[in-house]
């Protein structure tokens, strides 16, 4: 059951982080135009800017309670293996590993650890939480 909820809150930080990087083009199609689809170098710097707002939005949740609003809707909390919240580096690590192995990342739901593989290689957990 653990590895469903997992899953649901994952659509629900997606459902939010869509909604965030609507906004967040707003700015950048105004300093832009609607061109800078057809310039590459652009196009790749749009690209990082929403990897940033991405990170910037994941590690900020991880740090403050791990929990980011999808982790909190369903009770399920990021930790650190040993019960602690995630540091900076931890937060780093995972996030480079999420991004570097999605999707293969989540085949680790099928196991019988019900653990995700960026959360194994960092050393972290999704843990269900008492209301």
């Amino acid at each position: 059951m653990n590895g469903l909820k997992i899953i649901f809150a994952f659509f629900y930080d997606l459902l939010l982080l869509c909604a965030l990087w609507f906004v967040a083009t707003i700015p950048f199609l105004i300093w832009q135009g609607e061109r800078f689809a057809q310039n590459p170098l652009m196009l790749l710097a749009f690209q990082i800017y929403l990897i940033a707002i991405t990170y910037i939005y994941l590690t900020y949740f991880w740090m403050q309670n791990g929990q980011t609003p999808g982790l909190r809707t369903w009770k399920l909390q990021l930790q650190r293996e040993d019960g602690f919240l995630l540091t900076r580096h931890n937060s780093n690590l995972r996030f480079t590993l999420a991004t570097l192995l999605f999707p293969i990342g989540w085949i680790g739901l099928f196991t019988p650890k019900k653990q995700l593989l960026q959360d194994i290689l960092a050393k972290t957990k999704i843990v269900p939480i008492q209301p």
